[in-house]
């Protein structure tokens, strides 16, 4: 039983530079980075946003095949411009891909969903990347769902339903 002690408490010592660095002393702050959900897509993406267009960049940080790229709007914002830019495409790593899309600003605050798609090392992967487009509106500014509280007392929020 002595053993398990042990080794339990070396991998509880360990977990900490598991998570990227070394085991916090006193007084020092441990920031942990959780990821939730599916394993992403390798490649970064970014928007330069202007006046009904953004230049878009993805950049993959592993080989791809079969890569495809769509672009959504989202809260109002349609895109105008070819909705899925790139499909089918060859990637080494380190490559990036560069191209504009066009669209029409909803009203307030709305997005421009990027999401890209392929194969990674032969698994299949994807990311979604939005970008916010023009400034909220008061009604957009407003506090989403109403408090309440559970069984226990406890604080929480009820969100409005997904309507379609």
């Amino acid at each position: 039983m002595n053993r398990f002690a042990i080794a339990v408490a070396a991998g509880l010592l360990a977990l900490p530079a598991l998570a990227g660095g070394p085991a916090p002393g006193r007084g020092q702050k441990t920031t942990v980075r959780t990821v939730h959900g599916k394993p992403q897509a390798p490649v970064s993406v970014t928007a330069r946003i202007s006046a009904g267009t953004a230049t878009v960049t993805v950049r993959f940080h592993s080989s791809a095949t079969e890569a495809a790229i769509d672009v959504h709007g989202v809260d109002g914002l349609t895109v105008t411009s070819a909705a899925s830019p790139l499909a089918g495409a060859r990637f080494a790593r380190g490559e990036a891909v560069t191209f504009d899309v066009a669209f029409t600003e909803g009203p307030g605050r709305a997005y421009l969903a990027v999401g890209v798609s392929g194969k990674f090392g032969g698994t299949k992967r994807s990311t979604v990347a939005s970008f916010a487009v023009g400034q909220p509106t008061p009604e957009q500014q407003k506090p989403a769902g109403t408090a309440a509280t559970d069984s226990q007392g406890q604080r929480i929020k009820v969100m409005p339903g997904n309507e379609r």
